[in-house]
């Protein structure tokens, strides 16, 4: 029987992911994947003979690479769901909003228990005393060091550090608008590494941090993670098609742009978004960023969400053109750059490094 060109069959599939790097791939293991709705399922298109021809979707085999790329981070099917989905491969929305609420229930679920234990070890109430266990898990978390601990991106004095992660769990774990003067708003700021928005610029562009830092308490009415369980649970479905490629752009492009920035200043935490860099490296803020960008329509912040996304969407095509200098002969590469100086110089090294590891390169990048 004569079959259409350029279509995929299973065996198409299993050779892609074994030219990534995916040797082991089977038939069975993609046959537990379609199951879980992480890949499309084929269709029959006719016979080879007494054989019936299966064919799938054009992309599915960029699909199964990316899903294989993105368990090498996380093997929680809910979270790939949402990942897939916001890369824009076909995974039904409804699994996709299932998927989404019941990763962040569960994360509310452990924060509930994680302050009953606390109260319970404290001999507090948790409900009555829930200030003074949020402060007591707040100086444990603020405490810690090594892998698990909370970034410190900017010093900070330990009991005004400890204060500010009470804050921060006031607003974003438990949904509520604690009263914190301007001095303590600018605290918080320091120890989320933001603060250096107010200051230092992006070429010529303003400082993207202003107006009162207080005001972030009053993200807690979209970014909470009560709110934001609410929003993924009850948005609808143009709600969610409306907030995907917003998503896209803050979970795979913001990273780049942050990683890009890094390179060619040299500093890890410029203008306060270092800790972007790593939002494509952790498969489950795509999930939060869902909800991030539902929230903000609903908060009347769609505008700036957009205009966000809008000024990320050129970034694929300039690292493009930044890899074309991988391709130029060192003399030719040297002659450009000569006369610029050696912070030029510097910065044409840092990029270069950038783009050999794959730090402009957006979606998940091998975790060895």
């Amino acid at each position: 029987m004569a079959v259409e060109p350029r279509v995929l069959r299973r065996d198409d599939l299993l050779r892609a992911a074994m030219s990534a790097g995916f040797g082991t791939m089977t038939e069975r293991r993609l046959e537990d994947f379609r199951q879980g709705g992480l890949m499309p399922r084929p269709v029959r298109v006719g016979n080879d003979g007494r054989r019936p021809v299966w064919i799938y979707p054009r992309g599915s085999d960029q699909q199964l690479v990316q899903l294989l790329r993105w368990r090498e981070h996380t093997q929680n099917v809910d979270v790939l769901r949402v990942v897939l989905w916001i890369e824009g491969f076909p995974v039904a929305l409804d699994a996709v909003r299932a998927s989404a609420t019941a990763v962040l229930t569960k994360l509310l679920h452990e924060v509930e228990q994680d302050l009953q234990a606390e109260a319970s070890r404290l001999g507090l109430d948790p409900v009555a005393d829930q200030d003074a266990v949020v402060s007591a898990v707040a100086t444990v978390m603020a405490a810690k060091r090594g892998k698990n601990a909370v970034p410190r991106p900017i010093r900070v004095p330990a009991s005004e550090r400890a204060t500010a992660v009470a804050h921060l769990l006031q607003i974003f774990a438990l949904g509520k608008q604690p009263d914190v003067t301007e001095e303590e708003a600018e605290t918080i700021e320091k120890v989320l590494g933001v603060s250096p928005g107010r200051r230092q610029r992006v070429e010529d562009a303003d400082p993207w941090l202003t107006g009162p830092a207080s005001a972030l308490v009053d993200a807690a009415d979209f970014v909470s993670l009560p709110r934001m369980t609410e929003v993924l649970a009850d948005a609808t479905d143009s709600e969610w098609e409306e907030a995907r490629s917003p998503a896209a752009a803050l979970f795979l492009h913001l990273p780049v742009f942050t990683r890009a920035m890094a390179a060619m200043t040299g500093k890890e935490n410029f203008a306060g978004m270092g800790g972007q860099a790593a939002f494509d490296s952790e498969p489950i803020m795509a999930v939060f960023l869902v909800a991030f960008a539902l929230g903000a329509r609903r908060a009347d912040w769609s505008g700036n969400v957009e205009g966000l996304r809008d000024s990320l969407a050129p970034w694929p095509a300039l690292v493009d053109e930044m890899k074309l200098v991988l391709d130029m002969p060192q003399h030719e590469l040297d002659q450009n750059i000569a006369g610029h100086g050696l912070e030029m110089w510097d910065r044409t090294q840092r990029i270069i490094k950038a783009l050999l590891d794959g730090e402009l390169d957006p979606g998940p990048r091998p975790t060895c």
